[in-house]
C-alpha cells in the first residue's frame, strides 16, 4: 500500500515496475516487492548504500 502517488508519477512507476517484473520474473518481483513492503527506511539505506558501492567506481 503506502501513500498514493500523484498522477503525474504513475506511468513512470507502472514502467519501471513492469520492467523490473520481466526482468525478474513474476515469482522473484513478488517475493521482492512483499520484502520491500516489510523492510524499515533504515535497512532499505543500508541495501542501497551497499549495492552503489559496487555499482560506481570510488573517486581518485
Amino acid at each position: 500500500a503506502g501513500a498514493p502517488l500523484p498522477p503525474a508519477e504513475r506511468a513512470d512507476v507502472d514502467r519501471v515496475t513492469a520492467a523490473a517484473r520481466t526482468v525478474l520474473g513474476a515469482p522473484a518481483f513478488a517475493e521482492a516487492f512483499d520484502r520491500g513492503g516489510r523492510e524499515s527506511a533504515e535497512d532499505a539505506v543500508r541495501e542501497a548504500r551497499a549495492l552503489l558501492e559496487h555499482l560506481v567506481p570510488p573517486a581518485i
